[in-house]
């Protein structure tokens, strides 16, 4: 099974991890001492791993170094190309004057000459594309009509040329590359009869072979022009990552606030019961104080307990929220229609959620056809606002086993262990009928914000016997 989403709460962030469990298991553990922070770094963590997991560690290492050239070359390309013309300026007149005709010193120089005319251009063929075919082209066929050795064909500087215009050029106008090409190769045939020079009958080339340069021309130009698609596409692809990261940042960051106004939301309406039980007290007492003074003194030790707890509920408030927006969205992350004017404390008034009111959440998913056990202990004087962020976290997980497993087995435990309250959602194996929805990634940020909240964690992961397991722990501190 899949992680879970809510509608008020997405989940996706258990949703798109489940299938590696445990680094979702270490994401969902991970301190919460900066929650923006810890969700912006979600993805290059996974991105991490993953490039961590590939392959064997064997083939890593063979690999490796070739992976590393290649990346140097890509991040200096004028060095390359230095280094390109540089190793063909040396190896072309070696390996021509090595073998073959004997030639004077005048033939030599000359060779020599017409050869590195056409290797040290290339330093610059990644700049200047065209210049740099042009003058080797010229060059070679300068080389081949004046070459003592006649029918020694080297058309390798001119096919780097030929790529160069190919990679480093937009098509259409590199497809005339083809035919600048097949000219220069040919070229030496055509005005050897012209210039009166010699041509042996066996070096004529026939049509099979003139077609056969024009397709070999053909496939330097399509070479080429591939290459700079595909790292035109890669580029794209790289900054369409970026961005996607940097609005997944945005989101995550987004999600803590929305869900520390949420946090604040219930906060509030804690501490404006207390107040106004306070208020009620106090007025309470004074009709009483002449009359009945014992009952009055009860009265002022109630206020006392009151204005205790909205202080704990209120500094609790204040440690979390002193960064977050003063924004009105309701639970679902839509606004709450007021008229301009009215206070914000004008929402329609309901009953503050609390872990008493599991049953209501659980009757909802086997309305959906889940099978749910609750089994809710968790003792006397857990406080508000922890009933409250318990109750939230224990919707979250439900609505997400109807978003992602569909109609399944789904057991509450709510327990308390001394000053630690612990909620454990656990949900069966996904139905085979039910397809699973994809999220967000968002609610696993909310969730951990609620139990951070309480110097809690929070656990998530599958389950052995099949499943998913959601599981909350809270601090209840003794209120005075």
């Amino acid at each position: 099974m899949r992680g879970h989403d809510d509608p008020t709460l997405e989940h996706d962030g258990v949703a798109r991890d489940h299938s590696a469990p445990a680094r979702d298991h270490d994401d969902a553990t991970r301190d919460h001492s900066d929650s923006t922070r810890g969700a912006g770094v979600v993805a290059r963590d996974h991105d991490d791993a993953a490039r961590g997991r590939r392959g064997a560690p064997g083939r890593r290492l063979t690999y490796e170094p070739i992976s590393v050239a290649r990346r140097w070359f890509a991040a200096h390309p004028r060095i390359t190309d230095l280094l390109l013309a540089a190793v063909l300026t040396v190896g072309a007149p070696l390996l021509r004057l090595s073998g073959g005709t004997p030639l004077d010193t005048a033939a030599t120089a000359s060779v020599t000459a017409l050869l590195l005319a056409q290797t040290v251009p290339l330093a610059w063929r990644r700049s200047h594309p065209w210049p740099v075919m042009a003058a080797v082209s010229l060059a070679h066929m300068a080389y081949e009509l004046t070459d003592p050795m006649v029918g020694y064909r080297d058309g390798l500087y001119v096919a780097f040329a030929a790529y160069a215009v190919a990679r480093y050029t937009r098509t259409p106008g590199s497809m005339a590359v083809i035919a600048v090409t097949s000219a220069t190769v040919l070229a030496s045939d055509l005005l050897r009869p012209l210039l009166g020079l010699p041509l042996p009958p066996e070096l004529r080339l026939g049509p099979v072979e003139i077609v056969l340069v024009v397709m070999l021309s053909w496939a330097l130009w399509l070479l080429g022009s591939s290459q700079r698609h595909i790292h035109d596409d890669a580029a794209r692809l790289r900054d369409l990552t970026e961005r996607l990261r940097a609005e997944r940042e945005v989101s995550a960051r987004r999600a803590v606030t929305a869900e520390r106004a949420r946090i604040a939301r219930d906060l509030h309406d804690l501490v404006a019961h207390h107040v106004s039980a306070i208020a009620m007290q106090a007025r309470a007492t004074a009709e009483v104080m002449s009359d009945d003074p014992g009952l009055a003194g009860r009265g002022i030790a109630g206020i006392g307990t009151a204005a205790d707890a909205a202080l704990v509920e209120m500094r609790r408030l204040l440690g979390l929220l002193s960064d977050a927006d003063d924004r009105d969205d309701d639970p679902g992350g839509g606004s709450v229609s007021r008229n301009p004017g009215t206070p914000r404390t004008s929402r329609v008034l309901r009953p503050e959620p609390s872990l008493s009111h599991l049953d209501g959440l659980a009757d909802v998913a086997r309305t959906a056809g889940c099978r749910v056990e609750v089994n809710a202990a968790p003792g006397p004087d857990v406080p508000p606002s922890v009933q409250v962020s318990a109750y939230r976290v224990v919707q979250e997980a439900l609505t997400n086993v109807l978003r992602h497993a569909g109609p399944t087995d789904v057991r509450i435990d709510v327990r308390r262990t001394g000053e630690r309250l612990t909620v454990v959602v656990d949900n069966g194996p996904r139905a085979r009928s039910h397809l699973p929805v994809t999220g967000s990634g968002l609610g696993l940020i909310g969730m951990r914000e609620r139990t951070a909240l309480f110097g809690g964690a929070l656990r998530a992961g599958p389950r052995d016997e099949g499943g998913w397991r959601v599981e909350a722990t809270f601090l209840c501190e003794r209120q005075a």
